[in-house]
């Protein structure tokens, strides 16, 4: 069988499924348009923090990492920097 004669029988319904896809895609972002998120309020300082805690951990202390090997060096405590 010569790869010509495979270009119809695979080509056509290749291109149209991806037709079909691009007409879907254009349709619902047409109908998507008017969908409103609700806007993130920032946070200040001065704002009461009506949230629940969060935990963050510059360590490997379980339960907060998954266990791995202990090499003898290893500390289970370190520390963390960053710019506010």
């Amino acid at each position: 069988m010569d790869i010509d004669s495979l270009i119809v029988p695979i080509g056509v319904p290749v291109t149209i499924v991806t037709v079909l896809f691009v007409v879907l895609c254009i349709v619902s972002m047409v109908f998507s348009g008017g969908v409103k998120y609700p806007e993130v309020k920032e946070y200040t300082l001065d704002q009461r923090w009506e949230r629940d805690p969060l935990l963050f951990s510059a360590t490997d202390i379980e339960p907060m990492a998954l266990p791995r090997h202990v090499e003898p060096g290893d500390l289970d405590g370190s520390t963390a920097s960053g710019k506010w």
